[in-house]
């Protein structure tokens, strides 16, 4: 059902000085008239146009496509397919299953069956299928979901505007193709042709791409941006993905997210490339097809480190939460642990980042700096004993985390027989979670923003170039090459851009 818009009747604002009242006089046929007393409202109100509705009833004239009237709340229960198209479980939706199984020509149905869910608000459908795309495509995204537990759902899919706004207003072609990309997929978007002699052409790229992903092997899909009522459905723009193809009736499987309307069906290549090309009335452009996969990623081989990918939104997001928590942090007391008066300012900068990193997504902390070849790691950190003010640093995170109250941050471990007293952990597997020189290391290679708010002195030291002049050799440019990626990877903080956005309903 296509969500109800407010009324279009418009108002028209009578004011006259004639027994203190200010009329508001409905222009519809159904007229009605509303005496409001002037002495309650503020001077500047009669001097300027303002909106009706906001003025006295505390809402926008905007329509919110998620709202529906009381009296239809929980009416309707399902839909009907229209007679072209073909439910997936019906004996002849089997059959179109079977045929294009045989065929090689369901390989998507299977990655996108293992995630497929349905939209949780009637405007979620492209956040829906994006959620469904990216858990398909097994990508990471470095956040937490609930619990231990990483994972995508439409209410962590923030990038430059939030679910709540997508809530109101929908998703437009372009945001989807560029919350896609800001959450670690690679997207190539083909926009429908607005002039009629590019039609035939588009259709047969349609289906040749339709061919090509359906047979492919790998983790990627294709996800559809059309208009229901040219199908012959209820509804307006939506997204959904396509799991598979029959060639010989030359019809696609849309995995329809909004299963709560219409389950998966088939429908004809060509009917859905006209629901394509239908005009976006929000965008003034058509829609739309999107190939989704994941991003080509090359590792330094015999490096000693690796940082993983990290989806761009999950980047900003660590460095803002980060930043915030620093700037929260008035002492090295922090919510965590009391700061003895005797701690140098080496051991209060290390207290300031272990506090802020146990406050925020320390999992993910935990895993931005991994081991690649673990005996150039072991030349590194032999090459680094010579360079006091890495050791300075190693004994004064000893000494901070000696009695910190925050998470369990290990002990030093190729260090420790010069610098600590503690006991080593019996962990063998070298890791953040496992070595105390690493949260040392990973410290030096952050970006100097992040730096500054941890320890002004500690980024004006030059400490990053002493680093690479000890390490030298042939390590020290993969180590300044993870430094350049922890900078991309966590951007100074900013304010959220503004986007324009056009609207998919269910």
């Amino acid at each position: 059902m296509r969500p109800l818009r407010r009324s279009s009747c418009c108002f028209q604002l009578i004011c006259t000085r004639h027994r203190g009242f200010c009329v508001a006089t409905a222009t519809s046929a159904a007229s009605t008239r509303h005496v409001i007393p002037l002495n309650g409202l503020d001077a500047k109100l009669l001097r300027s146009p303002r909106d009706v509705g906001l003025t006295y009833f505390g809402k926008a004239a905007g329509a919110d496509l998620g709202a529906v009237t009381p009296g239809h709340a929980g009416q309707y229960y399902q839909r009907v397919l229209p007679a072209a198209q073909v439910p997936f479980a019906s004996t002849e939706g089997r059959k179109l299953f079977k045929k294009a199984l045989q065929a090689g020509t369901m390989e998507s149905f299977f990655f996108l069956a293992e995630q497929f869910r349905t939209q949780d608000e009637p405007t979620f459908c492209g956040l829906t299928t994006l959620a469904m795309v990216l858990n398909s495509l097994r990508i990471d995204p470095m956040r937490t979901w609930k619990g231990a537990w990483r994972w995508y759902n439409e209410q962590n899919l923030a990038c430059c505007f939030g679910p709540e706004r997508v809530r109101a207003e929908g998703l437009s072609f372009d945001m989807f193709c560029s919350l896609a990309r800001c959450n670690g997929a690679e997207v190539v978007a083909r926009g429908a042709p607005m002039a009629s002699e590019d039609i035939a052409a588009f259709i047969a790229d349609f289906r040749g791409a339709v061919r090509t992903v359906s047979r492919s092997c790998d983790r990627e899909c294709l996800v559809v941006c059309y208009t229901r009522e040219v199908l012959g459905q209820t509804g307006a723009g939506h997204f959904s993905p396509i799991g598979g193809y029959d060639e010989e009736t030359d019809s696609i499987l849309i995995m329809d997210v909004a299963r709560f309307k219409y389950p998966p069906h088939w429908v004809p290549l060509t009917d859905l490339t006209d629901a394509m090309l239908k005009m976006d009335p929000i965008t003034g452009k058509p829609r739309g097809y999107l190939h989704v996969h994941l991003q080509m990623r090359s590792a330094l081989q015999g490096a000693p480190f690796r940082v993983p990918f990290v989806p761009p939104a999950a980047g900003r997001r660590l460095s803002e939460a980060l930043a915030a928590k620093l700037a929260d942090i008035d002492s090295a007391t922090g919510d965590q642990c009391p700061l003895p008066t005797s701690d140098t300012p080496h051991v209060v900068a290390m207290r300031r980042w272990l506090s802020a990193v146990a406050a925020v997504e320390p999992q993910v902390w935990g895993q931005l700096l991994q081991i690649g070849d673990l005996e150039a790691v072991q030349e590194v950190f032999a090459r680094l004993a010579s360079y006091q003010p890495f050791m300075d640093l190693c004994k004064a995170y000893d000494e901070a985390t000696q009695h910190f109250c925050g998470a369990e941050f290990p002990s030093l471990r190729f260090q420790a027989s010069q610098l600590s007293t503690r006991r080593q952990n019996g962990n063998s597997e070298l890791a953040l979670w496992s070595c105390g020189e690493l949260w040392v290391l990973l410290l030096l290679l952050l970006p100097e923003h992040i730096q500054v708010l941890v320890s002004p002195e500690l980024a004006s030291a030059g400490l990053a170039k002493g680093l690479a002049r000890t390490i030298r050799g042939p390590w020290a440019l993969p180590l300044e090459a993870q430094r350049e990626t922890l900078s991309h990877i966590l951007p100074v903080p900013r304010v959220s851009r503004a986007h324009g956005c056009g609207r998919a309903q269910p």
